[in-house]
């Protein structure tokens, strides 16, 4: 009978510690984001200086951790035939190894992992400090083995770790677990595409807007301030495409009360400033800020004046509709006889799923209700054109328009038990 030293029990439970230990830093390390690691770094937690460094190479974590795994298994393994052969002879080494196996899955790789996975910060942060100063220990064969990735064509090509279609993911996940509100969702999203949309866009279109021409009085000129609410008018000389300035109602309203005479209004404008309808919003916000002026006039390719856009317009891009007191705010959606409703075509359809108890089809090309209908269509619409959505019966009347813009929607609900009769 081959004697063994009883050391080598206490050995092989350690190397199964180990294991636990590299297998549940493998899992803690990769999976933690670079984003909750400058959170834990800005906290001053301990261990986060560490996971730092760690995570600025995320292959070094890989390999350190698989170099010490690998490393405690063969040891525990080797430990485990040893026992076998001295209780049981040769034929010992099947059941050593067999139960090696089972305890290293059991103990040193799916339950750890599951702990790593369920204590993620916890363990990183306990974990960093060990598996940085082994990864400086074996930093040759670090090393050596980057040559050889490099060498074979298997290293990164530089992508970003985060895109923005995994942060639409998170941003979804985050609402059905009620971390983020609705709300909130929306701006995001919001966010996201901010740097997409274009002036044309978010633009007042030009059939929408008020505007004055230079040869308007003062007086004029100042009460059609007071009957729209607005604060600025562009100023155009005999046709609309002409525009030769913008116009403050408090330097009309200024002339007014002074009784200055002989000024005109072409005297109280300011330079427009103009911009192509394919001006993105992003940067189109910035213009305007260092040029200190809440408006731009939107030209065509053709050099045609198509709509002006505002600070306030570009901003309700990420926050929604901005209200004032000259605003009237309509419902979005309105009951108006029993399975009718006036619904406003910007509403998501999202919302009147949730509101209204539907099953609206959403598609990658439109949110709204509006976008369905434009979508169904296949053109733009004319008011009192229908569609009926074959997926729930629902029928969607165009009730007003504004240019080429869909204002209202009326939305018929089908009979009770049309449904049933469908399927």
């Amino acid at each position: 009978m081959v004697q063994y030293d009883p050391l080598s029990a206490v050995i092989f439970l350690v190397c199964i510690l180990l294991s636990a230990f590299f297998s549940s830093a493998e899992v803690a390390l990769i999976s933690i984001s670079r984003a909750r690691v400058r959170t834990l770094v800005n906290d001053d937690r301990s261990g986060a200086a560490a996971l730092a460094e760690l995570r600025a190479d995320p292959d070094r974590i890989l390999i350190t951790t698989l170099i010490g795994n690998t490393l405690v298994c063969v040891g525990a393994a080797a430990l485990a035939t040893e026992v076998a052969l001295a209780e049981f002879g040769p034929s010992g080494v099947a059941l050593a190894i067999l139960g090696t196996v089972l305890v290293l899955l059991v103990v040193g790789q799916i339950g750890p992992m599951l702990v790593a996975a369920r204590y993620l910060d916890r363990v990183a942060l306990r974990a960093a400090g060990p598996i940085l100063l082994l990864s400086r220990i074996v930093s040759p064969v670090i090393r050596v083995i980057n040559h050889l990735s490099r060498t074979l064509g298997t290293e990164t090509n530089g992508e970003p770790s985060v895109t923005e279609d995994e942060i639409r993911e998170w941003i979804d996940v985050g609402k059905e677990e009620g971390a983020i509100e609705q709300g909130e969702q929306r701006m995001l999203y919001n966010v996201l595409a901010f740097d997409e949309t274009t002036a044309r866009e978010v633009m007042t279109p030009r059939m929408d807007v008020t505007m004055v021409e230079d040869t308007t009085t003062l007086d004029s000129t100042l009460t059609i301030f007071h009957e729209t609410g607005f604060s600025r008018l562009p100023v155009f000389h005999e046709r609309v495409d002409n525009l030769v300035g913008v116009l403050n109602i408090k330097d009309v309203y200024a002339a007014v009360v002074t009784r200055t005479l002989g000024v005109r209004i072409t005297d109280l404008c300011y330079d427009p400033y103009f911009v192509p309808e394919t001006k993105k919003i992003d940067d189109l916000l910035r213009e305007l800020q260092v040029r200190k002026v809440p408006m731009a006039m939107v030209m065509d390719e053709y050099g045609g004046f198509v709509g002006v856009v505002t600070i306030e317009d570009i901003l309700e891009e990420l926050v929604g509709d901005i209200l004032d007191e000259f605003d009237e705010e309509e419902p979005q959606v309105e009951p108006a006889g029993e399975g009718v409703f006036l619904v406003d075509a910007s509403a998501w359809i999202e919302d009147l799923n949730e509101r209204i108890g539907l099953s609206l089809p959403a598609g990658d090309g439109y949110e709204t209700i509006g976008g369905l209908l434009i979508e169904r269509l296949g053109h733009i619409p004319h008011p009192g054109e229908t569609v009926t959505i074959p997926e729930n019966g629902v029928a969607l009347v165009v009730m007003q328009m504004r240019g080429s813009r869909i204002i209202r929607i009326k939305l018929l609900l089908p009979p009770p038990g049309t449904d049933d009769e469908n399927r």
